[in-house]
């Protein structure tokens, strides 16, 4: 378990990889972004020179990734998304690798038993190129009580 104490802000983490199905990325899109060039080879050409997946597929596919970590977060709950941006189109056998690089952290002023950690995730793919980012607020338990070494 990563807890409070564990998340210094500069530290990178690099975690699992996914390669981006076709099949699963059009039935997904069928279902909740049916946009053509999303799901129509012809359309998806004419528009962005293939197809493309939907970000919210994007975003689904980070939080599996985020599951796969071996050591997960002692994440109570996320505050929100910031700064979501979808910087190249993500395309069918693309792989995409989860980076998280830890920004920020403070004691919850509130609560000793939490803190309060930014981070920016991003999925990077097989060309080195981050393809989707953003910033989560998170709120996160400390191993240790207020006050005590590691705040």
């Amino acid at each position: 378990m990563v807890f409070y104490e564990d998340m210094h802000p500069g530290r990178k983490v690099v975690g699992p990889s996914i390669v981006v199905d076709k099949a699963e990325m059009v039935a997904f899109a069928t279902i909740w972004d049916p946009f053509p060039f999303h799901i129509d080879e012809e359309a998806g050409n004419a528009a962005f020179g293939g197809l493309t997946a939907p970000g919210i597929y994007v975003l689904a596919l980070k939080q599996r990734l985020i599951h796969q970590l071996p050591e997960q977060g002692a994440v109570i709950a996320s505050l929100g998304y910031d700064e979501v941006r979808f910087h190249e189109p993500v395309r069918p056998g693309d792989t995409l690798t989860l980076v998280r690089e830890w920004l920020t952290r403070r004691a919850s002023k509130s609560k000793g038993d939490r803190g309060i950690v930014t981070v920016r995730v991003s999925l990077i793919n097989q060309t080195g190129t981050t393809v989707m980012s953003y910033v989560d607020i998170l709120l996160v338990r400390r191993r240790e009580c207020a006050g005590h070494a590691g705040t």
